[in-house]
């Protein structure tokens, strides 16, 4: 049976490469995965912006809520790359890693556009895992990653934007879905 998920997964990676959108893959089977708990997780970014209370800062990331969000620091420009690294206390095996935008009306269109997702046990040494696209929607987006190790740290870096000249990102909540 665990091959077959497995198979599931590859099959749905094949079909997301081949089409021109987001490298995201949606889990309908939820029996496959769980959603990794965020109770005691920590989180530091490259940048924030404090002054939009109550967002603005990176805690609003694993908050739960896809309403808050985290957004670069306004008051500095500094472009791309930009980071946020979580420490999620304990090596998990980590499938899938599901990303929300930043809700707006409207997908707010001038956030990141590339990413990477990097994974560690210390915190200072990253193995990667994976390099995906973002698309433009208020829709939490799921990007698979290998669960062949475990790993306590996961750092997504937003590499590039949805539009060129951007220099600030934001986005609104990050999932951890392992193996259940």
């Amino acid at each position: 049976m665990k091959k077959i998920k497995y198979l599931v997964v590859a099959i749905s990676l094949m079909f997301a490469s081949a089409c021109d959108k987001a490298d995201s893959v949606i889990f309908e089977d939820k029996s496959t995965a769980i959603g990794i708990s965020k109770i005691g997780w920590t989180i530091t970014a490259s940048s924030f912006s404090a002054d939009e209370a109550p967002n603005g800062t990176a805690e609003k990331l694993i908050d739960n809520d896809s309403k808050t969000y985290w957004h670069t620091n306004y008051a500095v420009v500094t472009p791309y790359p930009h980071w946020v690294l979580i420490d999620m206390k304990k090596e998990n095996k980590m499938i899938s890693v599901g990303i929300t935008n930043r809700y707006a009306a409207t997908p707010n269109s001038v956030g990141m556009k590339k990413f990477k997702l990097e994974g560690s046990n210390d915190g200072t040494t990253f193995s990667s895992l994976g390099e995906f696209n973002f698309a433009i929607s208020n829709d939490s987006q799921n990007f698979p990653v290998s669960s062949d190790k475990a790993y306590r740290y996961l750092k997504l870096t937003a590499l590039e934007p949805q539009k060129a000249g951007t220099n600030h990102t934001f986005l609104g909540e990050i999932d951890v879905f392992g193996v259940k």
